[in-house]
């Protein structure tokens, strides 16, 4: 039976957390795409790759999005100026895989929304929804995600930094300055007031002042 690519985005519209939805291959190649939105293929393939290489930060139609999780089959984005979300989920099938890709306006549920497009997703395929829908789809913990680096120990033989962990504090430093990364994390959990983020950066600052004695 042929996956009703419509008929599953309007389900996932009815709930007005997610309203707008694309669905392609993972090369940008795209199969269906709501009414109200119109996406380059080739600004979607860049989205969509930036995602797959476990990025900090993603961008689609020049709006960047601030990465709260990322694995290989999910992702939530935010944008911490508008305060609206970029959500992503990959279909089941190993041999028939579609890219679901959703945007939700500010004053959402953000976890709520990405359930919502992960569930989309997982309806994908033609024997139907590869999984029970009261399920849970991973943790979401809304901790940023970080870029991916392979453990490496802070000196080589030589006792010089190792390039990749410099690569890494790099990063962080560019997500510290960034207005869209530490700073626009904070104030949105802030503005958010939730306790249960609030009190790990409370935590991360405490592990700082440890770390650089002040």
């Amino acid at each position: 039976m042929p996956i009703d690519f419509e008929g599953i985005c309007n389900e996932l519209f009815s709930k007005q957390l997610i309203i707008a939805a694309v669905v392609s291959r993972k090369n940008g190649e795209i199969v269906y795409i709501s009414p109200n939105w119109e996406i380059d293929p080739s600004d979607l393939a860049q989205c969509i790759s930036k995602w797959q290489s476990h990025s900090q930060f993603l961008k689609l139609q020049d709006v960047k999005y601030s990465l709260l999780m990322n694995t290989a089959e999910y992702f939530s984005g935010v944008n911490y100026k508008d305060r609206t979300f970029l959500c992503g989920a990959i279909s089941p099938d190993p041999e028939d895989q579609y890219v679901v890709i959703g945007f939700a306006p500010a004053g959402v549920d953000g976890r709520s929304a990405y359930v919502d497009v992960v569930r989309a997703a997982n309806k994908m395929r033609e024997s139907g929804s590869y999984v029970d829908e009261s399920q849970s789809f991973g943790k979401y913990d809304e901790t940023p995600v970080q870029e991916g680096t392979d453990t490496v120990s802070a000196a080589s033989s030589s006792g010089s930094v190792n390039p990749a962990l410099l690569e890494e504090i790099n990063g962080f430093l560019t997500w510290i300055n960034d207005p869209n990364g530490l700073a626009g994390y904070i104030q949105y959990y802030l503005d958010q007031n939730d306790e249960t983020v609030l009190a790990k950066l409370a935590q991360a600052y405490q592990d700082f002042r440890n770390v650089f004695g002040f």
